[in-house]
């Protein structure tokens, strides 16, 4: 295990890719890569990645260059990595990049596929409409009136009202109730704590939430399925997490990773064992700007009940 370089804006993609090592199923997939990913012509995310993945994975002293990555992901989005970016960007970037490629890429970036079924409510005439949705994460709102504890908030039926929606039946404007039900859970599944959020009127103001969310090693994710009396293998195990310290406008991204029984910490190019309790700290910042609060969990199917 080794750590990345950090050429100052790099510390958001250096901490997914970190992510993406730890996760044995993708390590299972790229190894199908072939060579011809690395051709300028074409999308060259997919065989970049496994080149650096494969550098990080050496018995070498040192941390690896991720520039051959990021420079494949400019290319790829079109615009430069030159700033900072959120994680769940970077990581939408990636996935995006590799099913674009197809083959043994797509089935990578496929991964966290989560296929939901929405049901929207019109509070005027109470017509019921369903839409399919495509995700590749599960989206936790840090709303004061919602469980602040992952499983409960997982078990929490969890309707939002917006106002003001055009109802297709009545042609009038009323708030609607919309509850989202999984139809499809993903072998890898990635949580994603939305801590940032616009509180501004006229302008954007976005401010950044430090409230105290807790999560468990393991995640029972039944009573997230339409038909949860169908499931069988509902049980993940969290293996890594992405953390973030300080504003949502400056700040850093750290990564905790499980290899086999073991956490590290994985700051750019510092690696460190640590602890359950050290990840823990993540739940909350503490005293200062400085400590991190959890930015996305990873977790993956529990097959060993």
């Amino acid at each position: 295990m080794r750590g990345l370089i950090n050429y100052g804006s790099y510390c958001s993609i250096n901490s997914v890719v970190q992510c993406l090592r730890g996760t044995r199923e993708l390590r299972d997939l790229i190894r199908d890569i072939d060579e011809a990913h690395c051709d300028p012509t074409k999308n060259m995310v997919a065989g970049r990645l496994k080149r650096l993945i494969y550098e990080m994975t050496e018995n070498s002293y040192g941390p690896c260059d991720p520039s051959f990555l990021v420079d494949s992901m400019s290319r790829y989005k079109g615009f430069s990595f030159d700033v900072q970016e959120d994680s769940d960007l970077v990581f939408g970037c990636i996935l995006e990049a590799l099913t674009d490629d197809g083959g043994p890429a797509k089935r990578i970036g496929q991964l966290w596929d989560i296929t939901m079924e929405k049901r929207i409510r019109c509070r005027g005439c109470n017509t019921v409409t369903y839409t399919l949705d495509y995700a590749n994460s599960i989206p936790v709102h840090m709303e004061e009136d919602l469980p602040n504890e992952l499983q409960d908030y997982i078990n929490f039926e969890n309707t939002l009202t917006p106002c003001d929606c055009q109802c297709e039946k009545c042609h009038t404007k009323n708030s609607t109730e919309i509850t989202t039900k999984v139809l499809s859970l993903p072998s890898v599944l990635c949580i994603k704590l939305v801590r940032v959020k616009n509180i501004g009127r006229d302008t954007a103001h976005m401010v950044k939430t430090e409230k105290r969310f807790t999560f468990p090693k393991t995640l029972d994710l039944k009573d997230v399925m339409k038909e949860p009396e169908a499931v069988v293998d509902a049980l993940y195990e969290l293996y890594a997490v992405i953390a973030h310290s300080g504003t949502h406008y400056c700040g850093h991204y750290t990564a905790y990773v499980r290899e086999e029984d073991s956490w590290y910490l994985l700051d750019d190019t510092q690696v460190r064992l640590c602890s359950w309790e050290d990840v823990k700290t993540t739940y909350e910042a503490r005293s200062t700007l400085y400590d991190g609060v959890a930015y996305m969990l990873m977790y993956r199917r529990n097959n060993r009940h």
